[in-house]
């Protein structure tokens, strides 16, 4: 949550997404009579205005930061499944040091285990997005490298000038590193949420308590036995 004041100063200026492409002119903020930020509106570069949620919304030393949609649904999902994570370990944790009894183990375990069944769910269908925005994102690189080498063509062929290939060539590679930027940060996303789906999925392992058994005592020889098991000499005379 962001306040009017955090936001203010930022009216009329062009804001970025996470990789440094503008996303536009922030152009109007809606907010609470708290003085927090609800959502603010944004004029694209076609002059087109689109409403951004203050979920959306980081200020960071770079200034006011709009995150795509993936990425907030990414993050929310990571959280939940994180926590969900916890509280199924805790759950077992406190059975085993019998810090609760079994009816109620029974019944919070149902629950985290309603909780796990829907976030899974919600988890592949973040991922679906996610993974979508990734083949989107390659797309767009693919593009990228084809107009850097139609331009390296006509610029060795002599068709355009060294000036016009610099400015043009400059501003492909930015683009097509931001592109690799969003491409990285997707791949980690995707793969963060895979891990915590397979933990929360793995059995919790029991502790093994080891059984020592008692050695038998030895119980103390008596004169009569230390003769029985003593051998016999026998002398044999001539």
């Amino acid at each position: 949550m962001v306040s009017i004041e955090e936001v203010e100063k930022y009216l009329g200026s062009k804001i970025t997404d996470p990789y440094g492409r503008v996303v536009g002119v922030l152009s109007s903020i809606y907010s609470d009579v708290d003085g927090n930020v609800s959502g603010v509106e944004v004029v694209s570069e076609d002059y087109s205005i689109k409403y951004v949620g203050s979920e959306r919304l980081v200020i960071s030393h770079d200034g006011l930061i709009i995150l795509p949609e993936w990425k907030v649904e990414a993050l929310k999902v990571e959280a939940q499944l994180d926590r969900a994570r916890k509280r199924a370990r805790a759950i077992e944790d406190l059975y085993l040091n019998k810090e609760i009894s079994s009816q109620a183990y029974e019944e919070m375990k149902k629950q985290i285990e309603a909780t796990l069944s829907r976030l899974k769910e919600k988890a592949k269908q973040v991922r679906s997005v996610l993974r979508k925005r990734l083949g989107e994102v390659e797309d767009e690189i693919l593009h990228v490298d084809k107009a850097m080498n139609h331009l390296k063509l006509v610029y060795t062929s002599g068709e355009i000038s060294e000036q016009r290939f610099k400015q043009s060539i400059d501003m492909l590679r930015s683009s097509k590193n931001k592109f690799i930027e969003e491409k990285k940060d997707l791949e980690k996303h995707i793969e963060l949420i895979e891990k915590l789906e397979t933990e929360i999925s793995a059995p919790v392992k029991q502790p093994q308590i080891t059984t020592i058994s008692p050695q038998p005592v030895q119980q103390p020889q008596t004169a009569q036995s230390q003769t029985q098991q003593s051998p016999i000499n026998v002398i044999i005379t001539a």
